[in-house]
């Protein structure tokens, strides 16, 4: 029987290998171009059933519809116990929509803050969609001309709140409204390349593909009002890292806070105590909280 030469095995494992490697690529540039194309499926999750209101909870609310464009947002004001409480722009995740977050809007009211909360077109009862980073900025830009323009709330004493991807949209609202009182910032990210680092699609050229970016980062520097930035200490969604990039990268006045046993949504209702020290501290001293504080009762 005549054996193979040398050279022959030497070509067909060049062969192989060539082939193998034409495979790898082929399936590399393949979920390169599904993570391009799917990118804002990935990010954005809205929900249009809206289960659960304040009412349901006994708290008395006014629900709110502000036009915009061919399109309407669909938001709840949430009066403060006190008269003369100023007023919290509540910015939400990426996520299901206000319904979510009715527990944690109650909580921040009981700070003695209106509270104002709405869904991003695409979410809840707010039409058009979907959403994607450009809208949600002008969805953010119409709730604050309604408080200022419409509530006739002076922007002094409007405080911006944004949890998670809410974070980075309260970030670059705050970056084009420096007449705003405060920037309030809970368990959010540098940027989405940076956030999706640690994830299965680290080894994909994320900073090239991804267009929706939501880079925080480069927007805080120029963020000069009065900043809180809340962490969970345990989040492992978004790592305490990125906290401290937000912290290490804004302007003075500043504060970071780090929440023991803290995750991604649940530090108010799993360490109160510290969350609301850290949050009724910083409404004290910035004057947004004229009373005895409530809200880690």
């Amino acid at each position: 029987m005549k054996m193979p030469s040398a050279r022959k095995m030497r070509s067909l494992a060049f062969r192989v290998v060539r082939v193998l490697f034409a495979a790898i690529a082929g399936v590399y540039l393949l979920a390169v171009g599904a993570i391009w194309y799917a990118q804002t499926k990935i990010l954005f999750h809205p929900s249009r059933v809206v289960d659960v209101t304040p009412a349901d909870l006994g708290v008395k609310f006014d629900k709110v519809t502000l036009p915009l464009k061919n399109d309407q947002l669909a938001g709840w004001w949430v009066p403060s116990q006190d008269p003369q409480g100023k007023t919290l722009l509540y910015l939400h995740g990426n996520a299901a929509n206000v319904a979510a977050n009715v527990d944690h809007v109650l909580r921040l009211r009981r700070t003695g803050l209106n509270v104002f909360i709405f869904d991003y077109r695409g979410y809840g009862e707010s039409t058009g969609g979907p959403p994607r980073e450009r809208l949600v900025y002008e969805d953010a830009e119409r709730a604050w001309k309604y408080l200022v323009a419409e509530r006739n709330i002076p922007p002094a004493d409007i405080a911006i709140y944004g949890h998670s991807l809410g974070g980075a949209v309260a970030i670059d609202l705050a970056s084009k409204h420096p007449e705003a009182g405060a920037l309030i910032t809970e368990s959010t990210f540098t940027s989405i390349p940076d956030a999706a680092a640690g994830s299965v699609f680290a080894y994909l050229p994320l900073r090239l593909i991804v267009t929706e970016r939501f880079d925080s980062i480069s927007k805080i520097g120029s963020v000069r009002l009065p900043k809180l930035i809340l962490q969970g200490a345990t989040d492992r969604m978004l790592p305490p890292r990125m906290a401290q990039q937000l912290y290490d990268a804004a302007p003075d006045p500043k504060q970071l806070a780090l929440i023991p046993d803290g995750g991604h949504e649940d530090s108010a209702a799993v360490n109160a105590p510290a969350y609301f020290a850290a949050l009724n501290s910083f409404l004290r001293q910035y004057h947004f909280q004229p009373g005895t504080p409530r809200g880690d009762k």
